[in-house]
């Protein structure tokens, strides 16, 4: 009962944040009479915010539990912390400023009493909100402190798995269950599994160790489920945050359990996609004239060679694509890579070839690279769908067949991109493979469109004050 009275409540807050917007916008001009003193504000004569207003305040109203879910706010209830709250709420409120700015723009007449009102609006909703959040979050945590109210689990996994997996768990959501039990692979019989189940009466399996643990724990799952029983499968801290679990229907009785490791294709993915294209195209037009420039420049420092050059490099999931750059080494420069290696070693750690003087570049090449203007033709590839703006840079083939860990495989996970983290804030000052790996895959785990832009902003002056580039 109490799981369920917790779940209808999760699946309520929606409806309940509704009901409460819609009560403060209603009141709202009597609490601005009431607060005006306080700011020096004149109080005026109350009035039927829904009346007045009824496009845009209708529009904010009904929207707002989208966005709120948008934000992430009524996601993972039972486990959302506090900061991570204020936080959401702090978007919201952003996105109720634009509305607010709409507002004000599309308006003729608003005297200084109507915008006092929509100003106690804004402010006073997110508060109302988060006074909710914290209700219904300290209700959850006095409910999981009562022993009667507590679930009883059993925890599954190798001894190291479950004492670093239980204490990763924030204590406030430890606090709702009882360990009754634990099953380590190679210690419990099936037998033994089932009556510490029916002696418990147990209602939850935590799994420790992520999906690798599956199999070994293969039977305490298979009793579960026969059973009815919930199953936690608690992944290790260094895993994906990005993963999503969903049920596909694939005919009236088969469904596919499905596990997600990158970003989801949504919304702002697809803008992603569009912007990415768009944006490319703006930009070959406008940087047509260093076309110009560089193919002149190559072709007087290496009038053998051509203009571009196309490189094999590894693209989403690894698949090899031909990504174009202007050539800024000549002709014969990859004939030369074994016997450059051999003589002058590699500034980079890991399978990645870095050296500052590499003697096959020619004296212009280090000009367009140190300006970036090298990487201009990789605008075609985003035009082509291979790259994107923002993401992990393109690796040759060659070096991401010699990754030392298979985990690293997982920047191939989304498209490659002219800039990331690695390019604006270490690019070539930096030989730490690991580190590279370590910004790659936390762009991934970490995405957002605000990202990408703050990404690319932090570009703009990393290009124009040659920062690490060689």
């Amino acid at each position: 009962m109490h799981l369920v009275s917790k779940s209808i409540l999760a699946r309520l807050c929606p409806f309940i944040d509704l009901v409460l917007i819609i009560t403060f916008a209603y009141f709202s001009p009597y609490i601005t009479n009431w607060v005006s003193p306080l700011f020096g504000w004149e109080t005026g004569p109350v009035f039927n915010f829904f009346q007045v207003i009824t496009l845009i305040t209708w529009t904010a109203v009904l929207m707002a539990p989208l966005v709120l879910a948008f934000v992430g706010f009524y996601s993972r209830q039972n486990l959302q912390r506090t900061a991570t709250a204020v936080r959401q709420l702090l978007v919201f409120a952003g996105y109720y400023l634009a509305v607010i700015a709409v507002y004000q723009s599309l308006g003729e007449h608003h005297t200084p009493y109507y915008n006092h009102v929509i100003l106690v609006n804004m402010a006073g909703v997110p508060l109302l909100l988060f006074l909710r959040f914290m209700l219904v979050r300290c209700w959850n945590l006095r409910r999981n402190s009562r022993a009667a109210d507590k679930r009883q689990v059993i925890l599954a996994g190798s001894p190291t798995d479950i004492e670093e997996g239980w204490a990763s768990l924030p204590e406030y959501w430890k606090a709702g269950f009882h360990v009754v039990g634990k099953v380590i692979p190679g210690q419990n019989t099936e037998d033994e599994i089932e009556q510490m189940i029916i002696d418990h009466s147990v209602n939850h399996l935590l799994l420790f160790g992520g999906l690798s643990s599956y199999h070994a724990n293969r039977t305490a799952i298979r009793l579960c489920e026969l059973q009815g029983i919930d199953i936690y499968i608690v992944r290790p801290e260094d895993a994906s945050r990005q993963m999503r679990v969903e049920t596909h229907r694939v005919n009236g009785s088969n469904r596919i359990l499905s596990l997600s490791f990158t970003p989801e294709y949504s919304l702002p993915r697809f803008i992603k996609n569009v912007f990415d294209r768009v944006m490319a195209a703006v930009g070959i037009i406008c940087s047509s004239p260093l076309w110009l420039v560089a193919a002149i420049g190559i072709k007087i420092s290496d009038p053998k060679g051509k203009v571009f050059y196309r490189q094999q490099r590894s693209g989403l999931y690894g698949r090899p694509f031909g990504m174009w750059k202007f050539r800024s080494m000549y002709s014969d420069a990859d004939k030369r890579l074994d016997e450059i290696k051999a003589k002058y070693g590699n500034e980079m750690e890991g399978p990645i070839f870095k050296l500052t003087n590499d003697p096959r570049i020619f004296p212009f090449g280090h000009f367009i690279r140190k300006t970036s203007i090298d990487e201009l033709p990789q605008l075609i590839n985003i035009l082509l769908g291979d790259m994107s703006l923002v993401g992990p840079r393109p690796l040759p083939t060659y070096e991401t067949k010699e990754f030392p860990d298979i985990a690293h495989r997982r920047r191939l996970s989304v498209k490659p991109g002219l800039t990331c983290y690695w390019q604006v804030e270490d690019r070539s000052d930096s030989a730490s493979y690991d580190n590279m790996i370590t910004k790659d895959l936390k762009y991934i785990d970490t995405w957002s469109l605000w990202l990408d832009i703050v990404l690319i902003l932090r570009t703009i002056p990393a290009v124009l004050f040659g920062k690490g580039a060689k």
